[in-house]
């Protein structure tokens, strides 16, 4: 495909725009996906990490304060992974991580349990203010740092839990999710919808997208992810198996 026959399926101030960087429009080009349905490239997040990130500033820029909002957290996301952005195989060549992701360092256990409780009362502030019901989770619960073979372990156990239901069950916030995906985008920001997939794939993470879209949202609420991107950035995972269990796996 070309940027040429993307035309109609991208915003009209879009085009012009890519086709100006080199680099856009040659990741629009080589887009061989249905643009009907898909017209941004599932991975382009991961055609410009390393650096390139800021290519998308022009067209995030369209979008005014929310988009130049958006464009920070995707600048963050590629310093935070940096480290592990690159391996070298056994012939010598390099190899680009599928997905970016960071690593965890003990330094920041203290950051990381204050991010786990910011993002704990947040989560308990929206089904307080929005669902009128009980929060479901204990704001002082005990939480655990798990690494290594161990944390592996333990995400392959909430795994076959969502799959076959025998594991480590989770505390149920199927309705917050819910809500989430139900939110619509402010008057203006409608476009950013396209770049959803493309959000997605960073990291395979729905709650990462709804951090990095939430200044695009059409909602007055303080954005709740931010105790979440915290901890993302600080190379963590966070689970709930019980109201007053926490478990972050690095």
């Amino acid at each position: 495909m070309t940027i040429e026959e993307c035309r109609e399926y991208l915003p009209d101030g879009w085009t012009e725009l890519i086709q100006q960087d080199p680099l856009l429009k040659e990741i629009f080009d080589e887009h061989e996906y249905d643009l009907e349905r898909e017209a941004v490239p599932p991975f382009l997040i991961q055609e410009l990490r390393g650096g390139n990130m800021d290519r998308l500033r022009p067209i995030l820029a369209l979008y005014g304060p929310p988009g130049l909002d958006m464009l920070q957290g995707l600048l963050e996301i590629d310093e935070a992974s940096r480290d592990t952005a690159t391996t070298t195989t056994l012939s010598g060549q390099t190899a680009y991580a599928a997905y970016f992701f960071a690593r965890f360092s003990e330094e920041n256990r203290q950051a990381a349990i204050a991010a786990a409780r910011t993002y704990i009362r947040a989560i308990n502030r929206v089904y307080v203010e929005e669902f009128e019901e009980e929060p479901p989770l204990d704001e002082d619960g005990n939480i655990e740092f798990l690494s290594g073979q161990e944390g592996r372990d333990f995400e392959e156990q909430v795994r076959q839990a969502w799959i076959h239901g025998s594991g480590v069950q989770e505390v149920d916030l199927d309705e917050l999710t819910e809500w989430y995906q139900e939110l619509e985008y402010r008057k203006g920001c409608e476009d950013i919808g396209l770049m959803s997939e493309a959000l997605y794939h960073i990291s395979c993470d729905y709650d990462l997208s709804h951090y990095l879209q939430w200044p695009m949202y059409d909602t007055q609420r303080e954005n709740p992810f931010q105790g979440y991107f915290a901890l993302w950035k600080m190379g963590l995972n966070i689970h709930f198996p019980a109201r007053d269990r926490v478990v972050l796996v690095g």
